[in-house]
C-alpha cells in the first residue's frame, strides 16, 4: 500500500511594519517582493521528492491585516495540508508566529504538524520554541533538503528529532547542524505558477537608485550562497556558512532568459552576498546576462575589491546602471579593528572612478554608531566621501541582528535596551546604545552628513549631471515628500538644467517653502545653503506668499 502524500503549506510571515504594528493600518505596503526563499523550498520539494510529497504557498503580504487569520484557515480547508512551515526572514515576523500558531492547534488540534524557518528563525530558534509551546520544530539554516527530507519520511514526528530539526526537548542539548544545498542549479529554476505573480507590484524598497520604469517588470535571484568574510554586523555565515556555493553561469541565465520569455521580465535584481568574488564566473555570468537587454540590480551591496575596468565594462553593458558599493567606514581602524572587513581602502577611490567613468551611478553603505568607534572615524568616512566622488551615500546605524557577532557582543556587554530584547522588536532603525554614545549627538551627525553629500554637494548636481540628480531627487521625494532638501534640490536642477525659472522649479520652490514653514524643525539645516548660488538668487524672491517671513532665512544665514 502506498505511503500517504504529505503536503506543506508554507506560510509566508508579515514582514512589513507598517502592515504589522501599526493597529490602524491594514495594509501599508512601500514594497513587495517576492517570497524567493520560500518558492526555492517549494520548487525543490516538487522536483526531488521522491513520494510526490507537494507544497503550496500563502503569503500573507498580499493581504490586510485583518484578512491574516481567515485566509490562513481558508487555504488549509481547501489545501488540507498535514505540515505548515512558517517562513521568518525578519524578527518583526514573530509578531503573528505565536498567535497564527495557537490559531491552528485551536481549529485542527494535533492533526497538522507546525514548524518555523528562516534567517530570523535559526538565529531565535530557542526563544522561538519558548515563546510558542504548540510549536513542533524549528529548521536550522537552509531548508530545501530539510524540508523534502521531513515530507518523504513515513514518520513526521521521527524524522523531526533528526538534523537540522531542533526541538523544545532537545534545544539545550543539540548543537545545530544545518544540511546546505551544494548543487544550486537544483534550487535556481524555481516555479513562479506557486504564486500570483500579479500581486506583487515589483517595487523594490531597498534600491531607491535605479531609476525604475513604472512598467518595469522584476523578479529576483540568488545565484550563489555563503560569504567566506564575517563582518562583525552581518548575520549572513550564520545562516548559509562561510563556504561559497555557485550555480552554474549557463543554468543562471537560461532561467533568466525564461523569466524575459514567459513572464517579461525588464529587471533582474540579485541578491548574492559575494556575486563577484569569483571573478572569471562574474565576467563569464554578466556577459551572458547582457545577451538580454534588461536591467540588473545588485541591492546588497557588492565588494569592490572585485572590480577592474574589465569588470565594470562587463557590468555596464550587461545593464547595471547603478552599483551599491559595501564601503561601511572610512576609517581602516573601524574596519580591520572593529568591522573586520577586508577591503583595500587604497582602492575605494580609483574604483568608484572607474565605475563611474563606464557610466555606472556609485552607491555606498556606511555604518554609523559601531561600539568603539569615535567621532573622529566618521569624520574619515565624511573625508572619503568627499575625496572620492561618490554618487550617493547611505547612512545606516548600527543595527544589532540576530548571529551576528554584534549581537552577541551587545547581549554580553549589555548595549541593547530591554525593550528591543525581546523577539519582534528590533527592526532596522533600532541601534546599540553602548555607554558614551550620544544617541542625539550621532543622528545628528548622521542626518548632517546625509543632507551635505547627498543634497546641497550632490555630485551629479556639481558636475552638471542635471538630468540624473532630478532622478535620484525625484526618488527621494516620491519616498519621502516632506524632506524640503529634496525639493530645493529638484527645483535647483531644474533650474540650472533649462537656464530659467520653469514650472517645475516654481512648485518644487513652493513645497521648498511649504514644508519649512510648516516643520520647525528643518529650519536649522537651513545654513547648509549659505553659500549656494541658487538659494541665495531666490531666497529674497517671494515665490508664494509664506506665513513666515524670509527675512528670518536670511538673518539665520547672515545674508
Amino acid at each position: 500500500m502506498p505511503s500517504k502524500q504529505n503536503k506543506c503549506l508554507l506560510v509566508v510571515l508579515p514582514y512589513l511594519v507598517a502592515a504589522t504594528l501599526d493597529k490602524t493600518k491594514k495594509g501599508v505596503r512601500s514594497f513587495l517582493a517576492f517570497p524567493y526563499g520560500v518558492m526555492t523550498m517549494a520548487s525543490f520539494v516538487k522536483k526531488n521528492s521522491k513520494k510526490n510529497s507537494d507544497c503550496e504557498i500563502l503569503d500573507l503580504n498580499t493581504f490586510d491585516r485583518d484578512q491574516f487569520e481567515n485566509k490562513l484557515i481558508e487555504k488549509i480547508n481547501s489545501y488540507k495540508p498535514n505540515v505548515i512551515g512558517y517562513s521568518m526572514s525578519f524578527d518583526v515576523s514573530f509578531n503573528y508566529l505565536e498567535s497564527l500558531i495557537k490559531l491552528v492547534k485551536k481549529k485542527f488540534s494535533n492533526k497538522i504538524i507546525q514548524i518555523a524557518g528562516g534567517p530570523a528563525a535559526s538565529t531565535a530558534y530557542k526563544e522561538i520554541l519558548n515563546e510558542c509551546k504548540d510549536l513542533d520544530a524549528v529548521c536550522w539554516s537552509e531548508g530545501e533538503l530539510a524540508l523534502t527530507r521531513l515530507l518523504d519520511s513515513d514518520n513526521l514526528h521521527l524524522e523531526l528529532e533528526k538534523d537540522p530539526w531542533i526541538q523544545k526537548a532537545n534545544m539545550d542539548k543539540k548543537v545545530p547542524r544545518s544540511f546546505v544545498t551544494e548543487d544550486l542549479d537544483n534550487v535556481i529554476d524555481i516555479d513562479y505558477k506557486l504564486v500570483d505573480v500579479s500581486a506583487y507590484n515589483m517595487k523594490e524598497a531597498f534600491s531607491p537608485f535605479v531609476f525604475k520604469d513604472k512598467n518595469s517588470k522584476q523578479f529576483f535571484i540568488v545565484t550563489s550562497r555563503g560569504c567566506p568574510f564575517k563582518c562583525n554586523f552581518c548575520a549572513e555565515p550564520t545562516f548559509h556558512g562561510n563556504g561559497m556555493r555557485y550555480a552554474s553561469t549557463q543554468k543562471v541565465y537560461e532561467h533568466v532568459k525564461k523569466l524575459v520569455d514567459e513572464y517579461g521580465l525588464t529587471v533582474l535584481t540579485i541578491y548574492d552576498d559575494q556575486i563577484l568574488m569569483n571573478k572569471k564566473r562574474a565576467k563569464e555570468l554578466f556577459t551572458l546576462l547582457g545577451k538580454l537587454n534588461i536591467r540588473i540590480e545588485m541591492p546588497n551591496g557588492v565588494t569592490l575589491s572585485y572590480i577592474d575596468e574589465e569588470m565594470a565594462k562587463i557590468l555596464k553593458s550587461a545593464g547595471v546602471d547603478t552599483l551599491f558599493l559595501a564601503i561601511e567606514s572610512g576609517s581602516e581602524r573601524v574596519l580591520k579593528e572593529i568591522i573586520k572587513k577586508p577591503i583595500s581602502f587604497p582602492r575605494i577611490a580609483p574604483t568608484i572612478k572607474t565605475l563611474q567613468d563606464n557610466g555606472i551611478f556609485t552607491c555606498a553603505f556606511f555604518v554609523w554608531g559601531l561600539p568603539g568607534e569615535e567621532k573622529k572615524d566618521r569624520e574619515l568616512t565624511k573625508k572619503l566621501i568627499s575625496d572620492s566622488g561618490l554618487d550617493w551615500a547611505f547612512f545606516n546605524y548600527a543595527s544589532p541582528l540576530r548571529g551576528s557577532d554584534l549581537y552577541r557582543q551587545s547581549i554580553k556587554n549589555n548595549w541593547i535596551p530591554e525593550k528591543y530584547k525581546k523577539l519582534g522588536a528590533i527592526d532596522m532603525t533600532d541601534y546599540i546604545l553602548e555607554a558614551g554614545i550620544d544617541k542625539k549627538e550621532l543622528e545628528e551627525d548622521m542626518l548632517l552628513a546625509n543632507l551635505e553629500f547627498n543634497f546641497v554637494k550632490n555630485k551629479r548636481f556639481r558636475i552638471g549631471d542635471y538630468d540624473t540628480s532630478i532622478r535620484s531627487f525625484f526618488e527621494v521625494v516620491s519616498r519621502h515628500y516632506n524632506h524640503p532638501f529634496a525639493h530645493f534640490c529638484l527645483a535647483r536642477s531644474f533650474y540650472f538644467k533649462h537656464e530659467k525659472v520653469t514650472d517645475q522649479v516654481q512648485s518644487h520652490l513652493n513645497d521648498f517653502y511649504d514644508i519649512i514653514d510648516k516643520d520647525d524643525k528643518w529650519k536649522k539645516y537651513l545654513y547648509l545653503l549659505k553659500n549656494d548660488v541658487f538659494f541665495k538668487k531666490f531666497a529674497n524672491t517671494k515665490v508664494k506668499k509664506l506665513s513666515f517671513n524670509t527675512s528670518t532665512i536670511n538673518e539665520h544665514l547672515n545674508l
